[in-house]
């Protein structure tokens, strides 16, 4: 799949690819095409020769007829919902084949097994989709964890450009599953007794059609208008909803790499997800710079959660229902409690000591989960799972 920096698929691949090149082996072979622009500089500059390699292996394949079969790689296609395969999928096969899948949905076809059985390998984002994977019948799954950097995402002092505000942060792709209506829901009734609360979210997707689905929450009216660009679509969009203009800003479109920046002007991070297939690259960051977070503890957030046994290291939101409106195959999406959103930004809001407490445990948790560390753990994975 191709690395890139404005979406978590591309920032795992951005961080595989650049952790391969430091270790010099396996070497990197990029199969997809690359927008050089949705890079941070350094990448362009670093990956430039394996984005050269890919526009040759492009032109020397373009009249191949059927998949082209790389002897002697690992091919890792990324897959989602159903884990159908795209037509780059279905271009390049290896030697094996890996199905590396984040999936919210699962309604699976019975056949499932049979249809994937072209892939050797099938490595699941979370504990939840491997648990899936496992139970309807795949026989070699793997579970390995998206990572994050906390040499960049780190704590560092507030530049104050929210001014004196008490900061909330959402973050992720705009669209129903990631509940974005649940948010601006807890934070409406939150700033009616905090007026001096601030929304600051990072909603910007690259797939603005897929904004329409969040028209189906009973939380919100309409969608935001894709024509309109970002952020404008997103800030007009949370207005309609009763939010004031002076409460929310989206910061859209913005890279991976200027996140902590944002970060360290917020007091509070807000995940109110249906469903993660993963864990939630935005959660995991924003815990790796210590900031106190409230998640919905269902899918992908639960692997994000600590033990009962261990110091709290979030505001778990542990009451969650079906989703009455999800999509077919959305069995598993979840609704959290909005009463329990809000009663965790006030004690966040009041009690600052215990907050830092759950930041800090956050960032030792997340700590453990530096790239290197889950590239090691990916690497592994395919070794013993290729015996």
């Amino acid at each position: 799949w191709p690395p890139s920096a404005v979406h978590g698929w591309g920032v795992f691949g951005a961080n595989l690819v650049r952790d391969l090149l430091r270790r010099g082996a396996p070497r990197p072979l990029l199969l997809a095409p690359i927008i050089a622009e949705h890079l941070e500089a350094q990448d362009q500059r670093t990956f430039a020769p394996l984005i050269a390699e890919q526009a040759q292996i492009e032109r020397q394949t373009a009249e191949a007829q059927g998949a082209v079969t790389i002897n002697g790689v690992a091919v890792v296609h990324s897959l989602g919902n159903g884990l159908i395969p795209q037509p780059i999928n279905q271009r390049f096969r290896g030697t094996p084949n890996v199905g590396f899948t984040f999936f919210e949905r699962t309604d699976f076809p019975p056949d499932i097994v049979a249809r994937a059985a072209w892939l050797d390998i099938v490595v699941a984002g979370s504990s939840w989709n491997a648990d899936v994977l496992r139970d309807i019948g795949f026989s070699k799954v793997g579970c390995v964890f998206q990572g994050v950097d906390p040499e960049t995402f780190r704590p560092g002092p507030a530049a104050g450009r929210f001014g004196e505000r008490f900061v909330v942060f959402s973050g992720g792709k705009l669209e129903l599953r990631k509940g974005q209506d649940l948010v601006i829901e807890a934070f409406k009734r939150f700033h009616e007794s905090h007026p001096e609360a601030f929304l600051v979210t990072a909603w910007m997707t690259p797939w603005p059609r897929l904004m329409a689905d969040i028209a189906a929450s009973p939380w919100t009216q309409g969608a935001p208008d894709p024509d309109a660009g970002f952020p404008a679509s997103i800030e007009n969009w949370v207005r309609d909803q009763g939010i004031p203009e002076g409460a929310h800003k989206d910061i859209s479109p913005v890279l991976n790499s200027q996140m902590p920046l944002i970060f360290n002007d917020c007091h509070a991070g807000l995940f109110l997800n249906r469903c993660e297939g993963g864990t939630n690259l935005v959660a995991m960051e924003a815990m790796a710079m210590g900031l106190p977070c409230v998640l919905s503890a269902n899918s992908g957030h639960l692997d994000l959660i600590a033990p009962a046994t261990a110091m709290p290291n979030c505001y778990p939101l542990d009451r969650q229902e079906p989703t009455s409106f999800a999509p077919e195959g959305g069995d598993h999406w979840r609704e959290s409690d909005l009463d329990d959103a809000v009663a965790a930004l006030e004690a966040i809001y009041d009690d600052r000591a215990e907050a830092q407490r759950r930041g800090a445990a956050a960032r030792a948790f997340m700590t453990d989960w530096h790239w290197p560390n889950q590239i090691d753990r990916l690497l592994t994975t395919l070794n013993e799972l290729s015996e």
